[in-house]
Order: structure tokens, then sequence, then C-alpha cells
């Protein structure tokens, strides 16, 4: 399948665009954490099921599968006590259904490449996988997923509660800023945020990449760049 170059801003904006249509549909306004098994079984009416993943797809690395056929997400059981984990992945499942399902409906519609007969059942058009290196459509749904889970206003609205304007400084963010995540000050901010603002489906690694992505944390000492550094 073909997947278009999105923008963040335009994945952004499909991921809100979708919440706000749930929460009408739901009756009630946004707020965290973010129901995402009602939006697959209740807005999407999709049969959502835990299983060998691994086994089933003979993929060893598998997280989650969507089978656009069937109306069918599938979740690998190992997720199951792993709550961050789970709900990223089940947001990332969403995001394809959201963002990549319509371009999947109309490239069979007009270049029918694959014909099954009975013999033939249907397979997942996009498989989740925990490897680091990610196809387009991948890293379209593990931006969808974060910005679904930790949706920009209110986490920008919860930051200016907790500290006020600004950005919340860290120590030797600059540092850790190829893997945000391991900065264990910014970790134990992400661990605060997520109790004190009921994120509490998200992952400490989820978080810290989002508070980063989105501008809400600083280095407390940015170094001084100069034109050869």
């Amino acid at each position: 399948m073909h997947v278009p170059y999105r923008r963040k801003t335009e994945i952004d904006a499909m991921a809100m665009d979708l919440l706000q249509k749930y929460y009408v549909w739901k009756g009630k306004k946004i707020t965290v954490p973010i129901n995402v098994d009602d939006i697959i079984e209740g807005y999407f009416n999709l049969d959502l099921q835990f299983t060998d993943l691994k086994s089933l797809l003979q993929i060893p690395d598998v997280l989650g599968a969507t089978w656009f056929e069937d109306n069918v997400m599938r979740i690998d059981s190992s997720l199951e006590d792993r709550e961050g984990r789970l709900a990223f992945t089940m947001a990332h499942e969403i995001g394809h259904w959201w963002v990549h399902r319509p371009i999947y409906e109309m490239e069979k519609v007009s270049l029918p490449l694959f014909s099954y007969g009975e013999n033939y059942p249907p397979t997942p058009a996009l498989v989740c996988r925990s490897a680091r290196k990610k196809e387009p459509a991948e890293w379209q749904a593990d931006q969808f997923a974060a910005m679904l889970l930790m949706p920009a206003p209110l986490v920008r609205a919860a930051v200016a509660n907790m500290h006020g304007p600004g950005p919340i400084l860290i120590e030797k963010l600059e540092e850790y800023s190829r893997n945000a995540a391991d900065n264990p000050i910014l970790r134990q901010t992400a661990k605060l945020f997520i109790d004190e603002h009921d994120f509490s489906n998200v992952s400490i690694e989820a978080m810290c990449y989002r508070l980063t992505d989105l501008k809400c944390v600083a280095d407390a000492n940015p170094r001084q760049h100069t034109l050869f550094s």
C-alpha cells in the first residue's frame, strides 16, 4: 500500500478530528485517559481480539495488526499486563484504521493487485512491530497514537497548570536529545505529570517524547551554539 507523505501537523489534525467526533458521539468533552478500547469496539464497531500474534503471523516482534476486510484488530497477548505499551499499540492500530484504511479501500477499487479465493484468507493490511526502523505507514501510526493519547491542547494546559507559563526546565535535556526518554530527570517529570493529570494509560517513555515534541520542556542550561558547533 502506497502511503502519501504527511506532516506532523496533518496527522495531529486527523487525530483531533477523530477525538472530536468520538466525544460528540459520547456526548462529553475531551478528557484523558483516552478510552482506546471504546473507540475501537464502540465508535468503530470493530472486533478487538487479544491473541498470540507472533505464532499466528510468524513474526517474532509483532505487537498488533488490523484486518481491514474482516473489521478485526488483533493485539499480541503479551501486552495485556503492560498498560502503556498496550494503549499505545491500540492507538497505533486506530491510526491505521482512521488514516490508512481509506487509502487501502481506494487502492483495492482502483488497483486490485491481490485476489483472494476461498483458500486464501485475508491477511492484515498493516502490521505493528517493535523494530526501530519504521516504514512510512508505521511512523505515521506512531505519531497518530501519541497525538491521540496525549492531545496537544490537554498536554499544554496541564503543563501550564502544573508549572505556569513557559516550558518546564530540565537538566541535560540537550545531552539526551537523541533519546529523550533516557534522561532520568525528564523521566521523573513525565511520571509526575502522568500521575497528576490522569494520563494513566500512557507510558513514561511516550510522555517524555511527547513533552519534548511539543516543546513543553527545555534545557535548564542550554549550550551556547557558535557558527562552528
